[in-house]
């Protein structure tokens, strides 16, 4: 697959995710009108994915004009791209204040009845349009915002025929904990659009993952080094192996083609990666994948 085609396929993936946030944020919103606040939060918390995928999606153009992720960018162009990303992310820190401020108040003046069951219904059918349609980095990030909007609404639901008007409380409580990941998305947002990358270090536990299907490959002694920075929802890694140092140039070519194109069919969410080839440390008793018989093979020792 070509470099125009991974980023045609990032592209149409973020215009999916920013189309299908917003919609998604309408519809919550519209029904937590009706009384449920947990709804409300969760409506501009999905907001704040689509503000997300527009980051993504204008970087992602970037990209494909300028040729790399960290191309230089006309001033003007990189001042447009950061200050609508900011204004956003602010907006929607600001809704979200008021969202949490309007919980605290109905906590401390009593909540007289709960949501209805539409807005239960709405969490659930959210949830599961997002597992089935949306990238996994986006679905790992919407399960504990899902999962407290349905705990909220549902307990708070269930108040009325269970005659007990305190669970009328848990979808406040639960606006609140959305509130919390609304400003963590919002400062990510804001981070990326200011940024001069552009883009976030993966997790620690990614890293390994990474490393260890790297690791698995045919030909590769070791991985030096492997940085994964997600861009949005998509992630770009850099990876620095070494081979055994008696095998051509074309030899270890080969090998960073297959590290390259195993990581971007095992791991959906990874539009590119760039491949460095170091020879083995000669200094210790070399250990290679790439032969069978290496317990046989003489190291550059002997």
């Amino acid at each position: 697959m070509s470099a125009n085609d991974r980023y045609a396929k990032a592209e149409a993936a973020a215009w999916m995710g920013l189309l299908g946030n917003v919609g998604i944020a309408a519809i919550k919103g519209g029904v937590g009108l009706m009384g449920s606040k947990a709804l409300l939060a969760d409506a501009c918390r999905s907001a704040s994915d689509a503000a997300s995928s527009f980051v993504s999606l204008t970087s992602l153009r970037r990209c494909r004009q300028f040729g790399a992720m960290d191309a230089p960018v006309p001033a003007a162009r990189g001042r447009t791209e950061g200050t609508s990303g900011v204004i956003a992310s602010i907006l929607l820190m600001i809704i979200g204040l008021e969202i949490g401020i309007s919980a605290i108040k109905s906590i401390a003046d009593g909540v007289e009845e709960g949501p209805g069951w539409p807005a239960v219904t709405t969490v659930i059918i959210a949830f599961l349009v997002k597992e089935l349609i949306f990238p996994v980095k986006e679905r790992r990030s919407d399960l504990y915002a899902s999962l407290a909007a349905f705990v909220g609404t549902g307990a708070a639901a269930l108040g009325s025929p269970l005659g007990l008007p305190v669970l009328y409380y848990f979808d406040p409580a639960a606006s609140l904990i959305i509130v919390v990941i609304i400003f963590t998305n919002g400062y990510r947002i804001a981070s990326a659009s200011v940024l001069k990358s552009r883009y976030f270090e993966e997790e620690p536990q990614d890293i390994n993952e990474f490393k260890a299907a790297v690791q698995r490959i045919e030909g590769v002694v070791t991985v030096e080094e492997l940085r994964a920075r997600e861009h949005g929802h998509y992630v770009v890694a850099d990876v620095v192996i070494s081979v055994n140092p008696r095998i051509t140039v074309l030899e270890g070519n080969e090998i960073a083609k297959r590290v390259k194109y195993f990581l971007m069919r095992r791991f959906g969410h990874v539009t590119d990666v760039t491949v460095y080839v170091e020879p083995y440390d000669p200094g210790y008793p070399y250990k290679s994948n790439h032969d069978p018989n290496q317990e046989q093979m003489p190291t550059l020792l002997q």
